[in-house]
Formats: structure tokens, sequence, C-alpha cells
């Protein structure tokens, strides 16, 4: 099998790989919607791009050697940018619990504020 066959089908696993993993985190709920959007497009993009001859046309340009590297080197990058988006998606919704846990907090204090205040009113 050629070298830019190989390329063009490890650009399309990478994107199924991405597309399939912004699901599964996605449904897991530790990935928030907009972000498994955004993977799910950019995998679908990677997955045509390799499928479709006439979107990588480029690919015969790169050396076999430069082309592996750079396909395994983009792999690495894209695993660890999606791994970073975890890391925000799980920092946002621990940010909206805490934001729901002192709404709640400061509400429980007013209201014993005030019951507080009837009290010694009654006195």
């Amino acid at each position: 099998m050629e070298l830019v066959v190989i390329m063009r089908c490890g650009l399309a696993i990478v994107g199924l790989v991405l597309l399939i993993s912004s699901f599964w985190f996605h449904a897991a709920k530790k990935m928030t919607s907009d972000l498994a959007v955004t993977w799910c497009l950019l995998g679908f993009v990677l997955m045509v791009v390799g499928i479709v001859p006439a979107l990588s046309a480029w690919i015969d340009r790169i050396s076999g050697q430069a082309g592996i590297t750079l396909l395994f080197a983009g792999a690495a990058c894209l695993g660890g940018a999606f791994r970073i988006c975890l890391i925000i998606s799980r920092l946002t919704t621990q940010n909206q619990e805490l934001a729901m846990l002192v709404s709640l907090l400061l509400e429980e204090s007013a209201e014993r504020t005030e019951t507080g205040a009837e009290k010694e009113y009654e006195r």
C-alpha cells in the first residue's frame, strides 16, 4: 500500500476517533455541549479530508517520513488539546455548581437574618 493511502487512512481514523470521543464524553457528562460540537465538527472535517482524495491531494507533496511524523505529531497535539478541553469542561461544571451553592447559602443566610431580626423585634 502506498504511503499516501496510509496517511489518508490515518487522517480519517484520527477524525473518527475525535468524533466518537466527543460523543462519548458528552454523553458521559464530562464535556460541555459547545466543546463537544466543536470537536465533532473537527473530527468530521478530518474524516472527510482523509476520505475524499480531491481534498487530500496536498499529502502527495509531503515526503514519506515527514508525512508520518506530521501525522503522529498532529494526532498527539489534538489529543493534548482534547484533554485540555475535558479539563476546561470539568472546571466550568464545577464553577456552575459552586455558584448555585453560594446562591443557596446566601438565600439561607438572608432568611436567618430576617428571622433573627423578627425575634429581636418581638422582645
